[in-house]
């Protein structure tokens, strides 16, 4: 497989571009998304949505244009209001409005759902929906301002910060689903469930943020003081995956890479 690979460097914003790399698929998995932390996320809001708008909105298009025959539309745990259910079922995506501090980036992959559901709808294209929950693992974007969680600890440790600043009390909880677990996921769902009916992807082990800390820390072998600053946001206060319906339409897939193993 890997001598089939392709790789293409292109800007997916360009709708010319988009029509290029769709031509002669048969099936397009659309993961472009412009994706930050919680610092960038809230204060460049109209950028998120603007720009994440553009990479749902050409893509599907070109597909439709170039006769793609299935499309997978990679979503976001994001647009899940503040008070959702937890764990949390696709029903919640709905309801209410995305987390204030990630409000311009859960909007606009709410409006890719609705624009997928749309084309489902109205051409023969078979769209399936994917909602990820923090998704982490090798070759990510290692930057304390706009990357997420994980590789932001990763980078505050390795460069020596001392303390290290956590955003809010560190009691805020998360689940990780590691890249492996997600890729197989997402090739799950697009051969069993192309049906514009948006899957959660997430682990079932919820951990805190402090939590998470202390684990990077004892695999780096570092020791740092920290200090959780209360003053700044830290988004939802627990958000983790009801995966009910990813086990029911797979067949039983769980994503089974824990944290520990996946930051080793």
């Amino acid at each position: 497989v890997i001598d089939q690979i392709r790789f293409v460097k292109t800007d997916l914003c360009v709708a010319e571009n988009c029509v290029n790399v769709s031509k002669d698929q048969e099936i397009v998995l659309n993961l472009a998304a412009r994706v930050t932390g919680i610092e960038y996320n809230r204060t460049h809001q109209a950028e998120m949505f603007e720009h994440n708008m553009l990479l749902q909105q050409l893509p599907l298009r070109a597909a439709h244009e170039v006769g793609v025959k299935r499309f997978i539309q990679v979503s976001t745990a994001c647009i899940y209001p503040h008070d959702a259910i937890v764990p949390t079922p696709e029903s919640e995506g709905t309801r209410g409005t995305p987390e204030p501090t990630n409000e311009g980036y859960g909007w606009s992959k709410r409006m890719g759902e609705r624009l997928a559901e749309y084309y489902a709808q109205e051409t023969d294209m078979e769209i399936g929906i994917v909602r990820p929950f923090n998704a982490y693992g090798p070759r990510d974007y290692y930057d304390v301002k706009t990357s997420h969680v994980i590789p932001a600890l990763i980078k505050k440790v390795l460069d020596g910060d001392d303390p290290v600043v956590v955003w809010g009390s560190g009691n805020q909880t998360r689940v990780f689903v590691h890249a492996k677990d997600f890729a197989h996921g997402i090739k799950l769902l697009a051969e069993k469930y192309p049906y514009s009916d948006p899957v959660n992807v997430g682990h079932d082990d919820e951990i805190s943020i402090k939590d998470l800390l202390a684990k990077i820390l004892e695999l780096t072998g570092l020791k740092r003081n920290v200090y959780y600053d209360t003053s700044m946001p830290e988004g939802y206060p627990r958000r983790a995956a009801d995966t009910t319906k990813l086990k029911k339409v797979t067949g039983g897939f769980v994503p089974s890479i824990s944290v520990e193993e996946g930051l080793a």
